[in-house]
């Protein structure tokens, strides 16, 4: 319950905090609370992809695109209102779509898992439903993240 909290809270101060730097960092604290959410499901392998992928690379992408982009001055009044009505309306619509999921499936908490099979631990059927039902998706996956990192070089060689 606790890590949960922590994760709530570090994912509210992504949205309030007014510096990025700052929203940076507790976007870390919030992932790794993901993390810790997964490794006390028992999946501990996700745990460490969360960890290493999202809380490590993501978050220093992140940074290093904020800082790349050099922001001198803040918003000015003009989009603050724009800004606050946006926030509220997207809250409201995000609110309305999580009720509504949640009141058209009642039952989900009921449905039994069918566990994994004895001798198979989480990475193996994961490494199989990957690789092999989810082969070609996974292959594209990695061309279009190969085609991105090329066209950041291109970007960065322009500059």
């Amino acid at each position: 319950m606790r890590i949960a909290a922590v994760t709530l809270a570090g994912a509210l101060l992504v949205v309030a905090s007014p510096v990025v730097v700052h929203s940076a960092l507790f976007l870390i604290l919030s992932l790794l609370g993901v993390a810790g959410l997964f490794i006390l499901q028992g999946a501990e392998f996700l745990g460490a992809v969360q960890i290493l992928l999202y809380a490590g690379s993501i978050v220093v992408m992140f940074v290093f695109v904020v800082m790349m982009v050099n922001l001198k001055e803040p918003l000015g009044p003009q989009w603050a209102a724009f800004r606050s009505f946006g926030g509220l309306l997207l809250g409201a619509l995000v609110l309305v779509e999580l009720l509504w999921i949640a009141l058209r499936a009642r039952s989900w908490a009921a449905v039994p898992s069918r566990g994994l099979e004895p001798g198979a631990g989480h990475v193996q059927v994961l490494g199989k439903v990957l690789f092999q039902e989810h082969l070609l998706p996974f292959e594209l996956l990695s061309l279009v993240l190969l085609a991105a990192i090329f066209g950041l070089l291109v970007i960065g060689r322009r500059k």
